[in-house]
């Protein structure tokens, strides 16, 4: 048997004609090239004429999101003396959405209460 081109190798194998020049350029098939043609002998066929069609199978893991992500390591720490979010700590949430006056003449009946203290 005579060595047989990309054409007929993609009616042999049921595949397109880019597709068997694909799997050349990766290696998966081998094959001569003489000018601008590729020559594929007949017995190099069985390497790929056993293998998957299609697309591989997608890994069953869902997409999760950056907040189910977070969620699940920032619910890890089990003490419960932290507050899980800044806006339910009363100090930190001190002086929110103030403009500098307020906030200053805040800070000025802390410093005050401080010392009488």
């Amino acid at each position: 048997m005579s060595d047989l081109t990309t054409k007929e190798v993609s009616e042999i194998l049921g595949v397109s004609r880019r597709r068997v020049i694909a799997l050349i350029e990766q290696g998966r098939l081998k094959a001569r090239k003489f000018s601008n043609v590729y020559m594929i002998a007949p017995r190099d066929l069985e390497a790929v004429r056993d293998r998957k069609s299609g697309r591989p199978e997608q890994n069953e893991e869902r997409f999760v999101s950056f907040a189910e992500a977070a969620a699940k390591y920032l619910g890890s720490i089990d003490n419960d003396d932290l507050p899980t979010d800044l806006s339910t700590n009363p100090k930190y949430m001190e002086g929110f959405g103030m403009d500098r006056a307020q906030l200053k003449s805040l800070r000025e009946r802390e410093r005050l209460e401080h010392d009488k203290k």
